[in-house]
């Protein structure tokens, strides 16, 4: 057995312990000693009662009275005719003189149960007699008759019980009490409790879990659910036999009969529907069998169908019909548990394999086959099929957290797993990337000094081979290979999208070009916007369009003052170089270099521009804020 298992049977079974145990206390501390304990009354019983409201005169026929004890049993006769008279059964009782009390003195009978009404006459005077339904107000109710309207009358010093009932039914009575109300309340009080409160209360909580079982239903359509909220109804509906009667019925009796005895039916059907949903390996043959029993019971004691006489005559029949069906059930039912080794299913057919002997009491009880004062048991029972049913919700509960858990942690290790895969993917992914942008920074490089200081080193020295350069020449086109081996090495610095940081590392290196040709710098840059997309080759193609454009301004325009500005227009910026030379038009003089300079300003998605402005040259490079 699981420790889950364990803790609920030692659960369950304290609380029955308890319970017992409390009984017992509260029996004990009962006041015994100021009430009297009838146990031995006169008897005489005859023909001619009747279902009618009793007479209030309490005149008994001749007769001869026979002494009898108390619990007294009139069993139910096999052959009596349909239409005979109802029976009548008189019990007398001789008080004598009974001291007045404060509180008033009081009759207390623990049980009377036939199918009849009861009337209690004191010195031949009516002081009760039943008002409710023949057939249930004997049922479960202890009666409680006040004899000396609470110290206003002198106490009767005879009492008699008058019983009317069924010709073909059976009957008894429990011994008697008589005392003072404050001593006899408590033990009224308990029995009342026992045996038709506890019924009213369990009523209440099983509507209230057969409710949250249909909810849970609706939101998850488990069918385990919804019988059990089918289970709830009905047993409500049975148990409804337990504590009404004193009252004229609601519907008629038959109808309440009928209601009760095919509940007890269609309870045992869901039962074992809903046991097959926690053992699945059970036999479904008995289910049928069950449902056809339901069917044929509802028929048969249909009272659109029947004879109400004959179906009062048999009233215990049905309940032991629906225990010989319910006890082989509910063995199959366990042997299919322990076969099938579930806990929900374990724990759900032992409750029932413990109701068994409780059905067999009870209809032992009904039968008047066992002493009256005892107490119908089903009412108790349900309290382990409550806790059944919560231990279910619980285990489940349990479980579902336990899958969650297991579920989860496999959800982290996988999670682990991939996150160990995307981290050697990624960095294979980066080594590789790594490897592509050192390889294309490689070609660039080797390309932009091929392009550039490579091929201007490869004309100098085809020109110096020839003897066509001057020393003069000579130092000036390494001059211009130098800067153009620094502009290179100076792209490749990270500049952060900052144009003004770019123009800066190009003013540095040129200028001691440009001192050393006496033209004058004017540096009126302004701060302008981030270009987000400015990456080492794009600074590079910047740097080169400049660096072009200055060497320009000192090769051909005889300038002797270049202004650097830049500014913000067009959804881009700008950088001006503006001389006081000679003049320039770009169309007459276009060659390779200027070619160039547009080739560069359109791969970084700029423009160029030259015009001709008074006093000189006007050289204007845009480029966008953003690429596309």
């Amino acid at each position: 057995m699981k420790p889950a298992s364990k803790v609920y049977w030692l659960l369950s079974l304290a609380t029955l312990a308890l319970a017992a145990a409390m009984v017992l206390w509260l029996e004990h501390r009962l006041d015994n000693t100021s009430a009297q304990h009838i146990e031995q009354a006169q008897w005489m019983t005859g023909s001619g009662g009747s279902f009618a409201p009793l007479p209030p005169e309490g005149t008994v026929a001749d007769g001869s009275w026979q002494t009898r004890a108390l619990p007294l049993t009139w069993p139910q006769p096999l052959q009596a005719p349909l239409d005979a008279s109802p029976r009548l059964t008189w019990l007398q009782v001789n008080v004598g003189d009974l001291p007045a009390t404060p509180g008033g003195l009081v009759l207390y009978l623990p049980r009377w149960q036939t199918i009849g009404r009861i009337a209690v006459y004191g010195d031949d005077k009516l002081l009760f007699r039943s008002v409710g339904d023949a057939v249930w107000n004997g049922f479960n109710h202890p009666l409680w008759v006040p004899l000396d309207a609470h110290g206003t009358v002198p106490a009767p010093r005879l009492l008699r019980l008058r019983i009317d009932s069924l010709a073909n039914a059976g009957g008894t009575v429990s011994s008697l009490w008589i005392g003072p109300a404050e001593a006899l309340l408590p033990r009224y009080r308990l029995r009342r409790m026992l045996q038709t409160g506890l019924a009213e209360v369990m009523g209440m909580a099983f509507l209230g879990l057969g409710g949250f079982a249909f909810a849970v239903w609706l939101l998850r359509e488990e069918r385990t659910y919804l019988l059990f909220a089918l289970f709830t109804l009905l047993w409500v509906l049975r148990s409804q036999r337990f504590h009404v009667g004193l009252e004229p019925l609601t519907l008629p009796s038959v109808w309440f009969g009928w209601m009760t005895i095919n509940a007890g039916n269609a309870l045992l059907v869901t039962w074992y529907a809903f046991m097959c949903t926690l053992v699945p390996t059970a036999p479904r043959w008995p289910l049928k069998a069950l449902l056809g029993l339901l069917l044929l019971s509802s028929a048969v004691t249909l009272p659109l169908l029947s004879d109400t006489a004959w179906l009062n005559a048999l009233a215990p029949l049905p309940y032991l019909v629906t225990n010989l069906a319910g006890i082989p059930a509910t063995l199959l039912m366990v042997w299919a548990a322990w076969r099938h080794g579930g806990r929900e299913g374990m724990v759900a057919a032992s409750i029932g394999l413990l109701h068994v002997p409780v059905a067999v009491h009870d209809w032992m009880l009904q039968s008047y086959l066992v002493n009256p004062e005892h107490i119908y048991a089903w009412p108790f029972s349900t309290t382990l099929r409550l806790a059944m049913f919560l231990y279910v919700i619980l285990n489940r509960y349990v479980g579902a957290v336990d899958t969650a858990e297991q579920a989860n942690l496999r959800l982290a290790q996988r999670l682990r797993e991939r996150e160990t895969e995307l981290a050697a993917s990624y960095e294979q992914l980066r080594s590789a990337q790594q490897r592509q942008v050192l390889s294309q920074e490689r070609q660039r490089l080797m390309q932009d000094i091929h392009d550039g200081m490579g091929s201007q080193l490869m004309s100098a020295l085809k020109v110096a081979e020839s003897g066509g350069l001057s020393e003069a020449q000579m130092a000036l086109v390494l001059r211009e290979c130098i800067d153009d081996l620094k502009l290179t090495v100076d792209s490749l610095e990270p500049v952060e999208a900052d144009l003004l940081l770019l123009l800066a590392t190009l003013r540095y290196r040129l200028a001691p070009r440009l001192e050393s040709s006496g033209l004058r710098l004017r540096w009126e840059v302004v701060d302008v916007p981030a270009l987000t997309w400015l990456d080492p080759r794009s600074a590079l193609h910047v740097l080169r369009i400049l660096q072009e454009g200055i060497s320009n301004t000192l090769q051909h325009a005889s300038a002797t003052e270049l202004r650097v500005a830049t500014g913000e227009a067009e959804g881009g910026v700008f950088v001006l170089l503006v001389d006081n030379g000679q003049g320039f038009q770009p169309k007459v003089h276009m060659g390779r270099g200027l070619s160039n300079m547009a080739r560069r300003a359109h791969a970084i998605g700029g423009t160029v521009a030259w015009d001709a402005v008074p006093g000189g040259t006007q050289f204007r490079l845009w480029l966008p804020l953003r690429i596309c």
